[in-house]
C-alpha cells in the first residue's frame, strides 16, 4: 500500500533511507519545515514549542481532523491508517515509531464501534476488544513513553462496569453494545492508571460525544469540532488546565468517570488481565523523563522503547 501524507506535510522526513515499512505509517511536518521549505508555521503562544505527536486512526474522522490542526500549528505529526489486531503488526508499528523518535504525545484515536459479531482475530481475540483496548495498551507498553497520553473514550464507558473474568467474549454470547462500553471502560481505566503510576506523563482520556464521522453516523448531533480540538487540547496546550493528568474530558470540560475506572484495585486487575491476553507486560514503575533528544534513529545508543 503506497504511504499517504495529509496536505502540508511530506512523507520521509522521519525514517532512515532505506528502511521498508510495513505499516501504513507517515510523517507529515507543517509548511516551512524541513520536510517543506517554503511558508511558514509557527505553534500559537501558550503551546509546546514544535511537538512530535502520533496519532492512531488519522486518516479520517477525529483523528484526521485532530492532525490537520496540530500540522497547521506547526507541530509534526506521524500519522497512522489504522490500528490493526495483529500483535506481530502492532510491535512492528511500535518499532516504527520509536525508530523516528520519542514523541511528545501521542493520541489514541483508533477504534471501531458496533461489530456485528465477535470477529475474532489471529490471536483469538474479539476485535472489539483488541481494537478498542489491547491495541492501544500494546501501543503504550511498546513505544517510548512521550510526555503527554490522551486516549478517545466514549460516555457509554459508564455502561461497561462488571467482572473483568470474560473481558474477551469466549464464553458469553455475543452482545455489540456492551462489549463496545466495556472495552471504553477499559481505555478509560487504562487512561487513569497511567496518571496514577506515571506521574511524570500526563494521561487522559477524552470522550468527544456523539460526532458525524464515519464511525458516528451522519446523524449524529455532537459537535465535530469541539470533540478533536480537546484532544489537541490536550496534546500540545500550556494552559494550565490542560497540563494535568487523570481526567476525564468531554468538549474541554473535566467530568466524573464511571467508578470502576478509577479504582486502583480495578486497574491493577485490569493491566494483569491485559498483559495476560496480549503477551506484554506493561511497566507501571515511574522514572524521571529527560528532556527529548533529537536521537537518530536506529542509532544503537538510543534505546527509546526502555519502557
Amino acid at each position: 500500500m503506497t504511504p499517504r501524507h495529509l496536505p502540508g506535510g511530506k512523507p520521509g522526513s522521519g525514517p532512515p533511507p532505506g528502511r521498508k515499512f510495513q505499516q501504513w505509517i507517515d510523517w507529515a511536518s507543517p509548511p516551512g519545515s524541513a520536510a517543506q521549505p517554503t511558508g511558514t508555521s509557527t505553534p500559537p503562544a501558550g503551546e509546546l514549542s514544535r511537538a512530535r505527536i502520533f496519532i492512531t486512526g488519522s486518516t479520517d474522522g477525529l483523528g484526521r481532523a485532530a492532525a490537520g490542526v496540530l500540522i497547521s500549528e506547526g507541530h509534526d505529526v506521524v500519522l497512522h491508517a489504522r490500528t490493526r489486531e495483529r500483535a506481530a503488526a502492532l510491535s512492528d508499528l511500535a518499532g516504527q515509531v520509536n525508530q523516528i523518535g520519542r514523541m511528545d504525545a501521542v493520541i489514541h484515536n483508533a477504534g471501531v464501534f458496533l461489530e456485528p459479531s465477535r470477529a475474532a482475530t489471529a490471536e483469538g481475540h474479539a476485535k472489539t476488544l483488541a481494537v478498542n483496548a489491547l491495541a492501544p495498551y500494546m501501543l503504550t507498553a511498546l513505544i517510548g513513553r512521550p510526555d503527554r497520553l490522551i486516549y478517545l473514550s466514549s460516555g457509554l464507558h459508564h455502561a461497561g462496569a462488571g467482572s473483568l473474568r470474560d473481558i474477551d467474549w469466549t464464553s458469553r454470547s455475543w452482545n455489540a453494545a456492551r462489549a463496545y462500553s466495556e472495552s471504553k471502560l477499559h481505555i478509560t481505566a487504562l487512561a487513569l492508571t497511567l496518571a496514577r503510576v506515571w506521574p511524570e506523563v500526563l494521561s487522559n482520556a477524552v470522550d468527544p460525544g456523539w460526532v458525524p464521522t464515519k464511525m458516528g453516523g451522519p446523524a449524529a448531533t455532537g459537535d465535530l469540532q469541539l470533540g478533536y480540538l480537546t484532544q489537541t487540547w490536550l496534546a500540545v496546550s500550556n494552559d494550565a488546565a490542560a497540563t494535568v493528568s487523570g481526567g476525564y474530558w468531554y468538549h474541554r470540560q473535566r467530568q466524573a468517570p464511571a467508578a470502576q475506572a478509577r479504582d486502583p484495585a480495578f486497574q491493577d486487575q485490569l493491566m494483569d488481565r491485559l498483559a495476560a491476553l496480549t503477551g506484554v507486560a506493561l511497566s507501571l514503575a515511574s522514572r524521571l523523563r529527560p528532556a527529548r533528544s533529537e536521537e537518530i534513529p536506529g542509532d544503537p545508543s538510543q534505546d527509546p522503547c526502555d519502557t
